[in-house]
C-alpha cells in the first residue's frame, strides 16, 4: 500500500508568481493583464495583492524582458 503525501502549499510572492506567469513568454511576445492575472490568481490562490497591483508586475517584469502589453484586465 502507498501512501501519499500532500505536497505543502507554499505562498509565493507576487512577484516570484508574475514572473513565473511571464517566463512562458520570450522577447516581443504581447502579453495580455487579463490572462496573466487569471494564470497568476490560479497559481497562487492566496495571493492577496489587488489586480492593479499585480498589473504593476506585470508591466514592469514585461518591459525588463522587451514584451508588449495589452491592458485588458477591466474589460470583463
Amino acid at each position: 500500500m502507498g501512501i501519499v503525501s500532500r505536497a505543502p502549499v507554499v505562498d509565493l510572492p507576487a512577484h516570484e508568481l508574475v514572473s513565473s506567469a511571464l517566463s512562458k513568454f520570450r522577447a516581443g511576445d504581447t502579453i495580455s493583464t487579463r490572462a496573466a492575472i487569471d494564470t497568476i490568481r490560479r497559481a497562487g490562490p492566496a495571493c492577496t495583492d489587488s489586480d492593479d497591483q499585480l498589473v504593476e508586475l506585470i508591466v514592469m517584469t514585461a518591459i525588463g524582458r522587451t514584451m508588449g502589453i495589452v491592458f485588458d484586465h477591466r474589460c470583463r
